[in-house]
């Protein structure tokens, strides 16, 4: 009689501690799996590899910095309500991500348990479990294009408020000046990034 995997549902969740995190970009980026990771366990499930880290930031910076072009940046004075002001605008994609990354590793660990717990052919007669393998697998893939898309949009972020702060002390000025927002449907817009950003995770391909 064959034998088959058997039902495993480990109660371990190492993961449980990063989802009380204060959900900020740092954080975000602090969770996203590595490259090698996602690359090493969709291989195993037999999935295609995952994009490459600079397109998919590419793809976020260019994404927000349609939202920074909708900000008058052309008196420079204060760079720290700048950054709050991108930081908020940022932050519905933010609070997002984790939820995202936690889920796609946490699944790719209860994996990982049952493989430790089986034999390798006891893992290759049973369907269920390669089909969970490469569900798991696509979740990481998803948690690897969140982590991603949020480092790209950060350095948009990063880069303006740097080149901000180098025209402020260039030119001298310490007048009381705060960024603020050239176009009144700016909400909408956040919407629209939200929903393409939330498309091309689950797509995998870029808009």
């Amino acid at each position: 009689m064959t034998e088959t995997v058997p039902t495993l549902e480990t109660s371990v969740r190492r993961l449980g501690r990063e989802c009380q995190q204060e959900k900020t970009v740092e954080a975000v980026i602090e969770l996203a799996p590595t490259y090698a990771t996602v690359v090493a366990f969709v291989k195993e499930a037999g999935l295609s590899a995952p994009r490459r880290a600079a397109g998919i930031q590419k793809e976020g910076r260019l994404a927000f910095q349609e939202v920074i072009d909708d900000y008058d940046l052309t008196d420079p004075a204060d760079v720290e309500e700048l950054e709050i002001w991108l930081r908020s605008d940022l932050q519905e994609i933010v609070d997002r991500a984790p939820d995202i990354i936690i889920a796609g590793r946490d699944e790719v660990f209860q994996v990982e348990q049952i493989m430790l717990q089986t034999s390798i052919e006891q893992r290759l007669v049973d369907k269920l479990f390669r089909e969970r393998r490469q569900a798991a697998g696509h979740l990481l893939n998803r948690a690897w294009f969140a982590g991603q898309w949020v480092v790209g949009a950060w350095g948009a972020c990063t880069r303006v408020m740097d080149k901000w702060q180098k025209e402020a002390i260039k030119n001298h000025r310490n007048v009381e000046h705060s960024p603020h927002l050239v176009k009144r449907d700016l909400s909408e817009q956040k919407v629209v990034m939200l929903s393409a950003w939330k498309k091309a995770i689950s797509s995998g391909r870029p808009e």
